[in-house]
């Protein structure tokens, strides 16, 4: 199956308006993607799969609508965000600004 950014994007543009919490929960909003995009729970796990847009690819398109401001991840999200950036950084023996 082909990707479809512009379909990916939307989706989660209007799971993001119907749950703001999508924006800090990969794993709900991996749910409401493949369930908008045609989930069936009849059908076996692979066949399923195989029809969805990969997770990667979903993560990756919410990071970049963050980064351009059009999904904002809750305050608490963001703040655990940089606290483990900061951390990173530090063990990597980067000084922080």
């Amino acid at each position: 199956m082909g990707v479809n950014r512009g379909d990916i994007r939307l989706k989660i543009k209007q799971a993001y308006l119907k749950n703001k919490k999508v924006a800090d929960d990969d794993a709900l909003l991996l749910s409401e993607i493949w369930l908008a995009s045609g989930w069936d729970s009849e059908k076996p796990l692979l066949a399923n799969l195989r029809n969805m847009p990969s997770p990667e690819t979903i993560r990756r398109t919410r990071q970049k609508m963050v980064e351009e401001g059009a999904i904002r991840p809750s305050l608490t999200a963001s703040e655990r965000r940089y606290k483990n950036f900061k951390g990173i950084r530090k063990e990597l023996g980067y000084e922080l600004f």
